[in-house]
C-alpha cells in the first residue's frame, strides 16, 4: 500500500496522504519513518488526507490509539495544527477516534470535509496556500513534473 508524503520545510508543512488498503503494520511503520524523516523540524503542522479510497478494514481501534499515543514520541508535534481531511462520515469517525488518542500531544486538531478549510485553519493563504495544493495535487495525481517539494513514498509490503 502507497501512502504519499510531501514535506515543505520552508512552511514546516508535512502532508501525508493515505489509500488503498490500510493495516495496522503499515501504520506503524509509517509513523516511524515519519518521526525521523521530521526530526528536524522545530515545529510543523500537518494534513492527514484520509479523502482518497481507503480501506479501513484491516486497522483495529488499538492501531488507532498507538498511532495517537505516538504523537507523544515526536518532541515537535504539540507545537503544530493538525488538520484530518475526510470523505465521509466512516472516515470522520475514525479521525475523531484518532483525535481523541492524540489528545494528549495534540491540542490544534481539525477534522474537516476541504482541504480549503485545512489550509486555512493552518493559517496558508494566498500564494502559500496555492503552492501547497499545487504540490499536493501533482504528488497524489502521479505528475511527473518536478516540484521543490522534499516527495517521500512509502511502500510496504502486504504479507504479515
Amino acid at each position: 500500500m502507497p501512502i504519499k508524503n510531501i514535506l515543505l520545510p520552508e512552511y514546516s508543512f508535512v502532508y501525508t496522504c493515505y489509500y488503498g488498503s490500510i493495516d495496522n503494520i503499515q501504520v506503524r511503520a509509517y509513523a516511524d519513518q515519519l518521526k525521523n524523516q521530521i526530526s528536524e523540524f522545530k515545529s510543523y503542522c500537518e494534513i492527514i488526507d484520509f479523502s482518497r479510497n481507503v480501506d479501513f478494514s484491516q486497522l483495529s481501534s488499538e492501531t488507532l490509539n498507538r498511532a495517537g499515543a505516538l504523537e507523544k514520541e515526536r518532541p515537535n508535534a504539540g507545537t503544530g495544527p493538525l488538520a484530518i481531511l475526510v470523505i465521509d462520515p466512516l472516515t470522520y469517525g475514525l479521525a475523531r477516534t484518532y483525535s481523541a488518542f492524540a489528545s494528549d500531544s495534540r491540542t490544534d486538531v481539525l477534522i474537516s470535509y476541504s482541504l480549503e478549510d485545512c489550509l486555512a485553519f493552518m493559517g496558508f493563504n494566498g500564494p502559500q496556500e496555492l503552492r501547497i495544493k499545487n504540490t499536493i495535487n501533482l504528488s497524489v495525481s502521479g505528475s511527473t513534473e518536478p516540484s521543490s517539494a522534499v516527495q517521500l513514498g512509502f511502500n510496504f509490503p502486504s504479507d504479515k
